[in-house]
């Protein structure tokens, strides 16, 4: 309740729906077909196969997520599932609101506690499971790194193509070969690769995408 009384203080901000349970959202979602969807996922009620199942038939809404601090794989889940931005229940209402319009403009935002339980020590994400990169070295191309910032920021395979002029399957053969390297083989974990070694800036917590 607090957090729609604080949405309606902005004049950029309309409600338009309320859910309480999964198929709540469901028909309301795609009944309103919203800019931003917020999410609250920490409790037992929302499924990821429902907001999986949201992102499918709603591609042009962004999903946010406002909860509590969970453990880092419950975390990478739900970003699997659909939920690019995060934010803290206990987030201040001015990191709460550039979070909405951040998501809003289709960028990917993480408050600073969240971004910092996802980036810990030396490990890297990986699908399914939580995994430390080896201690053997390994050479990424100058090419490599540049589209690991693009993917970083957000941009999509044809938006890294435009950039580079380059074709989309040149853009996918190297994200391929990168995580075959890196031994990453989700998106999250190459975010992460990003942040930890400055190829992208890790104080904004947040990564602009192209339009599609």
């Amino acid at each position: 309740e607090g957090f729609k009384v604080l949405l309606n203080r902005e004049k950029e901000i309309k409600i338009v729906g309320e859910a309480s349970n999964s198929e709540e959202l469901k028909e309301k979602a795609i009944a309103c077909q919203p800019d931003v969807l917020i999410i609250d996922h920490s409790g037992e009620k929302l499924s990821l196969d429902s907001i999986g199942f949201i992102g499918s038939m709603l591609p042009k809404t962004y999903l946010l997520g406002i909860t509590q601090l969970q453990p880092k794989q419950n975390m990478i889940s739900a970003i699997e599932a659909g939920i690019k931005s995060h934010v803290l229940d206990v987030c201040s209402a001015k990191e709460i609101k550039e979070a909405v319009f951040a998501t809003a403009r289709g960028e990917k935002f993480f408050c600073g506690t969240i971004m910092d339980s996802l980036v810990d020590g030396d490990e890297m994400i990986l699908e399914g499971n939580i995994s430390s990169i080896g201690c053997d070295p390994v050479k990424i191309s100058d090419r490599e790194l540049e589209i690991i910032k693009y993917i970083a920021q957000g941009y999509t395979n044809k938006g890294i193509a435009d950039c580079l002029f380059i074709s989309t399957h040149t853009v996918m053969t190297h994200r391929k070969n990168i995580m075959n390297k890196l031994g990453i083989n989700n998106t999250a974990g190459l975010v992460m690769y990003a942040v930890k070694e400055n190829l992208v800036e890790p104080s904004q917590y947040k990564f602009e995408s192209t339009i599609k």
